[in-house]
């Protein structure tokens, strides 16, 4: 496994958003230090989330694995419902809603010749445990350049609290 990191300040170890394209709306994102590491901070709005992309950056073909880092230190856990749902047992801020604490990450492989993209995408529940992310594929021949974007879900309820991203890592394996 190559052990460079291919997207720039991908660990935000510059201290800021520099190579990256933060889309707050009207919450603040910022990058903070935690824990030793830079890592990003988004709080999703009460009507709207957040998303974090890379600028788009070269790529060659071949196999590669993204992994980053994510927490929410102060979302209500998930509980193991038939529904994946769960519900928030304090009524004091809203009657019974429910919560979805999670994170949509894709990346998007283009070839600038042809306009085609490739798009690789999942979706995680996060909580307050640090959990590494890991995503597998397949750059073909003439994709050439890859964004990756994160994004949070707006949280009207106000339970979801900062998610923290870090260690954002792509290598060639």
């Amino acid at each position: 496994m190559t052990q460079n990191n291919l997207i720039p300040n991908g660990d935000f170890g510059t201290g800021d958003f520099s190579h990256w394209i933060p889309r707050n709306y009207d919450t603040p994102m910022s990058v903070v230090h935690q824990n030793g590491n830079y890592v990003a901070r988004l709080v999703g709005g009460r009507n709207q989330g957040q998303n974090l992309a890379t600028e788009p950056f070269p790529i060659q073909p071949g196999a590669f694995a993204l992994t980053f880092n994510v927490q929410a230190p102060e979302a209500v856990p998930l509980q193991n419902t038939k529904d994946r749902r769960f519900h928030i047992t304090d009524s004091g801020k809203a009657s019974n809603p429910l919560v979805h604490a999670f994170i949509v990450y894709t990346l998007w492989a283009t070839n600038r010749s042809t306009g085609e993209a490739e798009i690789w995408s999942g979706s995680e529940y996060v909580d307050p445990k640090t959990r590494t992310i890991t995503l597998n594929g397949m750059i073909r021949p003439g994709f050439e350049w890859l964004d990756i974007v994160f994004a949070i879900p707006s949280n009207p309820f106000g339970n979801k609290g900062p998610f923290f991203i870090g260690n954002v890592w792509l290598s060639v394996v």
